[in-house]
Parts: C-alpha cells; structure tokens; sequence
C-alpha cells in the first residue's frame, strides 16, 4: 500500500518512529485515503494499529526501545 513493506531506522522513541512514518509515509498514505473517503485523520498513525513487538501500544504503560525492537503499522483501512 506504501510501497514499502519493511523499513530499518534508528529511533529512540516512539515519538521519533511517529516522525519517521508520517514524514517518509504521510503523503502517500494522505493521497490513499482521500483516494478512498475512509478515516476521520488523514495521518497514518493515527490510522494504525501500531504495535510494538506484538503488542499494541495503546495497551503498554511505557514505552521503551532498544536494539531490535520492530514496530508493525496495520492501517486500519487494509479491509479485513
């Protein structure tokens, strides 16, 4: 959908993930969206299930990095 399936970067935090996606992603994601007349926010993230090795972050009291960590965006748009 994004033209990109995985991506490696080097964030500290989850704000500088967020940066990252909406920065290299928003447009396109942006574009799709309107393309389609679905989610009230035109973001990717806020249109994501965003989850952190597995578990989604809305669940997690805190949120720490380190090496290795993978972060899945799930658009909630992908139909299912």
């Amino acid at each position: 959908m994004l033209g990109a399936r995985t991506v490696t970067v080097n964030v500290e935090n989850i704000g500088e993930a967020r940066d990252y996606v909406e920065n290299n992603f928003g447009s396109v994601f942006e574009k799709k969206i309107k393309a389609m007349k679905v989610g009230k926010k035109e973001s990717i993230w806020d249109n994501s299930n965003i989850l952190l090795n597995g578990t989604n972050i809305k669940l997690l009291n805190t949120i720490n990095f380190k090496d290795g960590d993978k972060i899945d965006l799930l658009p909630r748009i992908a139909g299912g």
